[in-house]
């Protein structure tokens, strides 16, 4: 079987699956396109291609079968432009470390231990019962808003339930799923929602009904206490309104680990933002790494070539969006 794999998971699934499969599969790594030949020649010869990307500037790809995303996320996925006799499927297993991710983001909102850490490493007691210091919060009894219930939100929630924590969860189709929330609603359940929160977790894919959900209307309707934290797509988030309502103290903060500007390899110093959420002292932000986890490459991978083997095989294959068309 002839692997392609595209992009910056390459090496890393070059090694995990040349380490499963030995001489049953002959992997090759997507060029860069400085010959021009080159992704023509690569496409033509792959079977399977693994790759987060995929659209119409793709050369043609006659003999491929399947086209492994090895993310949960579609957005560079243009369905359209993958040939029809391949099939498309996703992986997840990032749910685990994004759900850690999210309860330290809290965790350190809340006790602070980072900061803590540093200032009395500097000499100051501040906070110390010792001088009748100023108490502080706990997450048990507080209430997280779930965004998306899909993996990423269950998984947050049962942390935020085994915290006592209450939990309402939103998603685009409503219906039993487990760990129950103490409210589970649609996302027009969304005003009655941002009233309550006092962490509001953004864990929804990224569609035409999703961008911008979270503007300034949404933002004011919040507490001013509360917690934006975002581990989806920073584009669910208005970028413009959620700097303004951060730097004018509408809400009290947020977690951000997705944006609205990515690094390429000729600007490699791009800023996150238009806007310098860098400068305010009420975000935590990251560089989208909230499920890069060791554990979730391995799984990732594991699921990659669990469908490798699958197609090899015959059998059915996994986390299918679109299956082959004859």
């Amino acid at each position: 079987m002839k692997v392609l794999l595209n992009g910056g998971v390459a090496k890393r699934g070059m090694e995990l699956l040349s380490e499963r499969f030995g001489d049953r599969l002959s992997l090759r790594q997507m060029s860069d396109g400085t010959a021009p030949e080159d992704p023509i020649r690569d496409l033509a010869w792959a079977q399977v291609m693994i790759s987060v990307n995929y659209d119409a500037d793709f050369a043609p790809a006659p003999n491929l079968k399947l086209l492994q995303i090895p993310a949960s996320g579609l957005d560079a996925i243009d369905l359209a432009s993958v040939p029809l006799q391949a099939a498309v499927c996703n992986v997840y297993e990032h749910e685990i470390a994004i759900a850690e991710y999210t309860f330290n983001g809290m965790l350190e909102w809340v006790v602070g231990l980072a900061r803590r850490n540093a200032a009395f490493k500097g000499g100051d007691w501040t906070g110390t019962p010792s001088l009748a210091g100023q108490t502080r919060g706990e997450l048990a009894g507080m209430t997280v808003g779930c965004l998306g219930y899909g993996n990423i939100g269950r998984a947050v929630a049962r942390r935020a339930l085994a915290f006592d924590m209450k939990v309402i969860a939103l998603t685009q189709n409503p219906r039993p799923l487990d760990p129950e929330p103490n409210f589970m609603g649609g996302y027009g359940d969304l005003g009655d929602m941002l009233c309550e929160v006092d962490f509001l977790v953004i864990c929804c894919p990224l569609t035409e009904t999703t961008r911008g959900m979270i503007g300034g209307p949404e933002l004011a309707q919040m507490k001013d206490s509360a917690v934006v934290i975002n581990v989806a797509r920073g584009h669910i988030a208005d970028e413009d309104d959620l700097f303004g309502a951060l730097s004018k103290g509408v809400i009290g903060g947020a977690v951000l680990d997705t944006w609205y500007q990515y690094p390429s390899p000729d600007n490699l110093a791009i800023r996150p933002s238009r806007h310098p959420y860098h400068d305010l002292d009420n975000v935590l932000m990251t560089p989208h790494i909230s499920g890069w986890s060791e554990g979730q490459q391995l799984r990732r991978w594991a699921k990659t070539g669990d469908n490798i083997e699958a197609l090899m095989t015959g059998r059915d294959l996994i986390n299918l969006i679109r299956p082959a068309q004859p």
